[in-house]
């Protein structure tokens, strides 16, 4: 039997020529497949690399009912007031890969594991930011994140997503956004989220209005309320009932959703006080969670080149982002333990 030849993957099996093929192509191929969890939860806008590196969304409201109009008498104008902002600033990441000289003459690291950190670096990064501000620290003003950047997780009224007390823009009623006591998720727990979502979801007017909750929110951390979620979503029949003639109301209502990176702390190191927490989103139609990812740069690659001094093989890899919550309106959630 001949000895079948085998193709190098060593980095030390290429030209610098060879070496900028490979990770261009790698670089682009990795995207073909990468599927960001939490991308759903949010408003896309997309600044360009030239944009104002502020961007100021603006809450609007108007009165929801026409009036009375007697014979004779003009109609009454509806009511219509600017709410609550936000300012969303830009924020610049960035990687770089080195492959020294000696790394290329001694068979010392793969290119498959090189290019594979390299490439979900930016994105990577995107992604924990997101879940974090998504879910992680909902339940403070802002946080310090891993390269010691304060991020501001107020929403548009200055408080804290998750919190007890929200104000409205015109009105002196207050609204709630997080469940009672907090509870572990069940059939039960699911519905006191789900009265939330019509008793507390108000104009800034304090008239109620309503919002289609969508998305059910769990951490991959703690697999029984993972398996709790996916029983109550995708049972044929009430999980609470032992007979299956019951219909399970809960079926199709929601679509679930892992976030694997949710329940860690600033650096991405798991946080078991998070495991448990939960919450419901309202992601469709016009009057949607207001959780907005600005982007003024795509995960992308700057040119590589060989540095003439240390003769290391270099590339970048950099992004340009953002995330703000005008209101935190259409997120419900249970800080569970």
């Amino acid at each position: 039997m001949n000895p079948v030849t085998q193709t190098s993957t060593y980095l030390n099996s290429l030209t610098f020529a060879g070496y900028s093929n490979n990770v261009e192509k790698t670089y682009l191929n990795f995207f073909f497949t990468y599927e960001p969890k939490a991308k759903v939860l949010f408003i896309p806008r997309e600044m360009g690399e030239t944009g104002e590196t502020t961007v100021r969304i603006d809450e609007q409201d108007m009165s929801q009912y026409a009036h009375d109009k007697p014979q004779g008498n003009d109609a009454r104008r509806l009511e219509f007031g600017d709410g609550y902002y936000k300012e969303i600033y830009a924020a610049r990441i960035g990687s770089q890969l080195n492959i020294s000289y000696e790394m290329r003459v001694a068979k010392r690291f793969e290119i498959g594991t090189a290019m594979k950190r390299f490439n979900a670096s930016v994105p990577n990064r995107q992604e924990l930011d997101r879940q974090h501000f998504a879910v992680t620290f909902v339940n403070v003003a802002s946080y310090i994140n891993m390269d010691g950047r304060t991020v501001d997780m107020t929403a548009g009224d200055g408080q804290a997503p998750a919190y007890a007390t929200h104000p409205l823009a015109f009105s002196d009623v207050t609204w709630t956004n997080i469940v009672p006591a907090n509870p572990q998720l069940s059939v039960t727990s699911l519905e006191a989220a789900q009265k939330l979502a019509v008793t507390d979801i108000l104009d800034n007017y304090g008239l109620p209005v309503e919002m289609t909750f969508t998305h059910l929110i769990v951490n991959k951390q703690d697999p029984t309320t993972v398996r709790t979620a996916r029983e109550i979503l995708r049972s044929t029949t009430l999980i609470t009932q032992a007979n299956p003639g019951v219909i399970n109301t809960f079926s199709q209502v929601y679509e679930l959703v892992e976030l694997p990176l949710a329940a860690t702390d600033a650096n991405g190191r798991q946080d078991s006080t998070k495991f448990k927490w939960w919450s419901i989103h309202a992601l469709s139609g016009m009057n949607r969670s207001q959780m907005y990812e600005c982007i003024w740069e795509n995960a992308h690659m700057t040119p590589g080149f060989q540095d003439p001094y240390n003769d290391d093989y270099i590339w970048g890899s950099r992004g340009r982002y953002a995330f703000g919550r005008v209101s935190a309106r259409g997120q419900i959630y249970s800080l569970a333990v």
